[in-house]
């Protein structure tokens, strides 16, 4: 078996400072101390280090960003990066506080090898935004010592990731603190040092605890528990900032349409609808919803509705935290391409329908839907767009038709085809006797009809 792991070594910081676009020196700090967990590349280029006092880093920094650290938070982060890679592992299972586990020999066949695996996999996690290590590794344990080290192996040649593995330090090895001094003070500063060593003499001096952890980096393949994907999609983002602007909320959640991108195409799913709660700065709650059609699953498709929504939004006070949830879980269906490459797929109708609703609202688009009804200007109808009810016109009657029939002089009118008898309406007074043509004037096609009487009139246009 071949194992993968994925390391976030600031996953904590990131997850904390997503939502946060300015480049400032960051800062986590343990809760109720003054001391440095955590702090990212801008931080320790001024010389900041974890374990540092805040006062002395205050002394280095001009400015700075500063945030408790949050283990919830780092949970949750954990758990969407696990919903990004799912689809790329047979099995994934979550190693706390910061750490993946994938498996991934049997999906190289898929990817064409490990190397197009691999690069597939790093344009994923660089589109995530978090600092990541990775590294493949014969057993889980190996995987996660190689990866944490930052070694970066794309192998799955078992020799080569052993030879790399005797490398290590036993600092490297994720042993307790005082069993790596003990070893150290006994000269054994290496992995390959301690291997070489017999397990009995190991287990004699330094306990059975160190023999079996040695046993899992070297021949346990049993995997932890796999990661399940939940029933249903939330996101919360915490702002570092006042977002005054409803403009301003479109950087945290484009990373989490993505993530719920990823978490339906995992569930082979899309969503009718987004509700985005925002939580104002004086206690206040908001709702915007973002309705599509017939759902959709794409970051890009939920983005370009969201950028028309926040647009035309108007804060009731500055936003410092939003819930993103998704509603209305349908099957994805597969869209039937156009070989005659003569009409519109239904997907584009759709996405027109969904961008009208969000510029405009759901309360001021109406779709057309088909009644029970022979007479042209009773069959169609205006509905709302909630409806899920669609025109069925199973003849060529075109979709836009005249408030009032317009009489015509037909000489000026080319005939192309007909005449197609409509009659009916004696059952309400509305009885009508039509003989219907489709003609052309110039480069327009439109719908003619004749009366019994021989007058001509136009009742529509074709688009």
């Amino acid at each position: 078996m071949l194992w993968l792991h994925i390391h976030f070594p600031r996953l904590a910081l990131e997850a904390q400072f997503m939502a946060d676009p300015r480049p400032l020196p960051q800062l986590l700090l343990i809760p109720g101390q003054h001391t440095i967990v955590q702090c990212n590349a801008a931080a320790v280029s001024q010389g900041v280090r974890v374990g540092m006092n805040k006062k002395t880093a205050f002394c280095l920094l001009a400015d700075c960003a500063i945030a408790d650290y949050d283990s919830h938070l780092e949970g949750e982060s954990l758990n969407q990066l696990a919903l990004l890679c799912y689809h790329q592992a047979a099995q994934i299972s979550l190693l706390p506080p910061q750490g993946l586990l994938l498996e991934v020999g049997s999906m190289l066949p898929l990817f064409a090898g490990l190397d197009a695996y691999w690069h597939d996999l790093t344009q994923r996690l660089d589109s995530s935004g978090f600092e990541y290590r990775m590294s493949t590794g014969h057993t889980p344990s190996a995987a996660r010592m190689l990866a944490e080290a930052g070694l970066g192996l794309c192998s799955d040649d078992i020799e080569v990731l052993q030879q790399n593995l005797l490398q290590l330090t036993v600092a490297q090895l994720g042993l307790p603190a005082p069993l790596v001094d003990k070893l150290q003070a006994m000269g054994i500063r290496q992995y390959g040092q301690l291997k070489s060593t017999p397990r009995k003499e190991l287990g004699y001096r330094f306990g059975i605890d160190l023999v079996e952890r040695l046993q899992r980096l070297e021949t346990d393949n049993r995997p932890p528990v796999s990661f399940k994907l939940p029933e249903r999609f939330a996101q919360v983002m915490h702002l570092n900032y006042d977002a005054e602007q409803a403009r301003g909320l479109l950087f945290p959640l484009r990373r989490a349409l993505l993530n719920l991108e990823a978490y339906l195409l995992s569930r082979q799913r899309v969503c009718e609808k987004l509700l985005i709660r925002l939580a104002h700065r004086d206690g206040r709650r908001s709702l915007l919803t973002i309705p599509s059609v017939r759902g959709c699953y794409r970051q890009s498709d939920w983005l370009a509705l969201l950028q028309l929504q926040l647009d035309q939004t108007q804060l009731i006070d500055p936003v410092v935290s939003l819930t993103l949830r998704a509603k209305g879980f349908l099957p994805m269906q597969a869209e039937n391409a156009d070989l005659v490459g003569d009409r519109y797929l239904q997907g584009d109708a759709d996405r027109m329908h969904a961008l009208l609703l969000a510029r405009l609202g759901e309360d001021r688009v109406q779709t057309l839907k088909a009644e029970a009804d022979p007479r042209p200007e009773v069959a169609s109808q205006l509905q709302n767009s909630h409806s899920t009810r669609s025109a069925q016109f199973m003849r060529q009657w075109p979709s836009l038709l005249m408030p009032e029939p317009k009489a015509i002089p037909v000489q000026e009118y080319q005939l192309i085809s007909g005449p197609e008898r409509i009659e009916g309406g004696w059952w309400d007074n509305g009885r009508v006797r039509r003989d219907y043509y489709i003609g052309q004037q110039g480069q327009q096609r439109v719908w003619l009809f004749r009366r019994d009487d021989g007058a001509w009139f136009l009742h529509g246009l074709f688009a």
